[in-house]
């Protein structure tokens, strides 16, 4: 493994400062669970890390209407945190499902969407949530939808000095159902395939629903078409039949080490039903 240094940032402006004055190539690093191990197979040979983990304000939870999460906020904390858990269900869900409490204990939130693998456990719940991303650079500061944030795989809409510093979930109707599911190889690996509903019913008619997936397609997606044929209609066997097969044919995996294209279909359409089901049940 080559050899690389390490810089501690006290601020954002002094890691903006660090990445003017370094040539080479160089990262900055939240968690580093998923950088480290990329960094160790050889997938990337940085000359340089600027750790964020000591900047004050990137991390923290604050639920007022809506729900604010600092990026660098650890995975465990969102977990252990009982207002998300009974406002935000499917992200406390996602998270639960993530890998082990010991990489929770250290990966952050923030880190989880930089790294923009398709597979990101956290990327479907904050899909059908809303959010919306702060991203901070030299002299700027916007905001966007997330969907907006994935442009591959492994790619992100961040250009070399920006970071990602704030998560924001719009307030959500206390009739809204939600869930999460997830397949792997073995529990706690990378998803197979990954999904989240959210869905409100009035009198079993679906009035509003998002569906999202990761792992069957370049970035993590909306199922939009899938939306569509649900809004309006009554909740039936045949209704969440044609359900099932319209998300097989709206997503677009590929075959890898984990699964072939056929089985990511066929369980992405069990697990979209599924979560419809289990995200009916969960309205209170």
């Amino acid at each position: 493994m080559k050899k690389f240094d390490y810089y501690q940032a006290n601020s954002l402006k002094e890691a903006y400062q660090i990445m003017d004055s370094f040539d080479g190539r160089i990262h900055y690093v939240a968690g580093g669970t998923d950088l480290f191990i990329r960094i160790h197979q050889g997938t990337i040979e940085p000359d340089a890390l600027i750790s964020l983990r000591g900047i004050k304000g990137l991390s923290g939870i604050s639920l007022n209407k809506s729900l604010s999460i600092g990026s660098m906020t650890l995975l465990r904390d969102i977990e252990r945190n009982a207002q998300i858990r009974q406002a935000y269900p499917v992200l406390s869900q996602a998270v639960w499902w993530l890998a082990s409490p010991q990489i929770r204990n250290v990966a952050t939130v923030g880190g989880n969407l930089a790294n923009s693998a398709p597979s990101a456990d956290c990327a479907p719940p904050l899909l059908v949530l809303g959010a919306e991303l702060t991203i901070e650079g030299p002299n700027i500061k916007r905001k966007i939808p997330i969907e907006e944030f994935f442009t591959g795989p492994g790619e992100n809409c961040l250009n070399k000095k920006e970071v990602l510093t704030q998560i924001e979930i719009p307030a959500i109707t206390s009739k809204a159902g939600m869930s999460f599911l997830k397949i792997g190889r073995v529990i706690r690996d990378l998803a197979i395939s990954n999904v989240a509903a959210l869905l409100v019913l009035e009198n079993r008619t679906c009035r509003k629903i998002r569906l999202a997936a990761g792992a069957v397609a370049p970035i993590p997606v909306r199922l939009r078409s899938v939306e569509e044929m649900m809004i309006g209609e009554k909740i039936t066997p045949k209704l969440l039949d044609q359900v099932k097969k319209k998300a097989q044919q709206e997503v677009c995996p590929i075959s890898d080490v984990r699964s072939s294209v056929q089985y990511r279909r066929e369980v992405t359409g069990v697990l979209v039903r599924r979560a419809i089901e289990q995200a009916i049940q969960n309205i209170h």
